[in-house]
C-alpha cells in the first residue's frame, strides 16, 4: 500500500539532490512533498478502478440476481477505504516523525485523501459502462492512471505561467494535494477556491456517475450475458 510511493520518494530525492530534476519551491521538504503527493495520487488511481472492478468481480451472480447495481461499488469501496486509512495515517505518522503535527494538519490531510476518494469515485463511476464495454478502453485509463503520476503537481510544484504548469494545474487532484501540504507545513491553504470547487466537483462527479451506473446496468449485464465484454 504505502512500498511504491516509497520507492518514487527515494528515486526522485536521488535525483533532485544530483540536480537531475528541479521541482521548484516547495512547502515541505521534498521527500515529504513527494510521499503525499505519490499516496493521494495512488488513492484517486485506485478509486477511479473501484467501479470497474466491482462490476467485473460480480460477473458470476449479477446476471442472475437483482439488487441495486450500486451496491457492490459500495462494497468494493470499503476496501479502497481500508488502504486510504493506511496511506493517510502512515503519511502523518511520518509527519509526526519530521516536523510534528497538529489536529488542523491531520484534518486536512484527511480531506484531501478523502476527496481524492471522492472524486475517483466519480469519475470511475461514469467511466464504467464504458470499460466494461470496450476493453481497450480500460487498458488505457490503467496506463494513463499509472504514468499520468509523471505529469501531476505529485512531483513538482507549478510555478510560473508555462504550459507545463498550467498542465499541472488542470489536474484535478492538485488542490487535494496541495491542502494536504499546506496543512502539514502548518500554512493557510494556499487555494481555498480550487479546494472547494473540487470537493463540490467530486460530490456532483459521484452523483453523476452512480446516476449512471443504474442507468446503463441493464445494457451492461445484457453483454455480460452474452458473452461480450
Amino acid at each position: 500500500m504505502v512500498f511504491p510511493a516509497l520507492l518514487i520518494t527515494l528515486g526522485l530525492t536521488l535525483a533532485n539532490r544530483a540536480g537531475m530534476i528541479n521541482p521548484g519551491v516547495t512547502t515541505l521538504p521534498y521527500p515529504l512533498f513527494v510521499l503525499f503527493g505519490t499516496l493521494i495520487w495512488q488513492v484517486f488511481a485506485e478509486a477511479v478502478e473501484v467501479p470497474h472492478q466491482a462490476f467485473e468481480g460480480a460477473r458470476s451472480y449479477i446476471t442472475r440476481v437483482y439488487f441495486p447495481r450500486e451496491a457492490i461499488i459500495l462494497a468494493q469501496l470499503f476496501e479502497c477505504l481500508i488502504t486510504t486509512v493506511v496511506r493517510a495515517g502512515f503519511a502523518v505518522l511520518l509527519l509526526e516523525l519530521s516536523l510534528g503535527t497538529d489536529w488542523r494538519a491531520v484534518g486536512l490531510i484527511g480531506l484531501s485523501f478523502s476527496g481524492a476518494v471522492l472524486i475517483g469515485l466519480g469519475v470511475g463511476s461514469l467511466l464504467m459502462p464504458l470499460t466494461l464495454l470496450f476493453s481497450d478502453l480500460h487498458n488505457t485509463t490503467k496506463l494513463a492512471l499509472s504514468y499520468g503520476l509523471f505529469l501531476t503537481p505529485a512531483l513538482y510544484q507549478p510555478s510560473g505561467d508555462g504550459l507545463f504548469s498550467a498542465l499541472l494545474r488542470l489536474n484535478p487532484v492538485w488542490p487535494l494535494m496541495d491542502a494536504a501540504r499546506d496543512g502539514a507545513a502548518g500554512l493557510s491553504l494556499s487555494h481555498p477556491v480550487a479546494l472547494s470547487m473540487v470537493l463540490f466537483g467530486a460530490v456532483v462527479t459521484t452523483i453523476g456517475g452512480f446516476v449512471m451506473v443504474r442507468a446503463s446496468a441493464a445494457i451492461v449485464i445484457e453483454r455480460m450475458l452474452m458473452g461480450g465484454r
